[in-house]
């Protein structure tokens, strides 16, 4: 059976800003090893993907 899905917490104060400052320095970082093979999988398979993307 599932387990219920606890709300998000809400960051304030010097909490978000690390939170903020960690998202930026991830965001700036090169992608790593296990990224980019990830990447290039969902790349490979992109069309199974784009169909419950496009499912109109």
């Amino acid at each position: 059976m599932a387990k219920p899905i606890r709300a998000t917490p809400t960051l304030r104060g010097e909490e978000a800003r690390k939170f903020v400052d960690s998202m930026i320095k991830r965001e700036k970082s090169p992608m790593s090893q296990i990224d980019k093979l990830l990447y290039a999988d969902i790349n490979k398979n992109r069309k199974y993907f784009e169909l419950f993307l496009n499912f109109n």
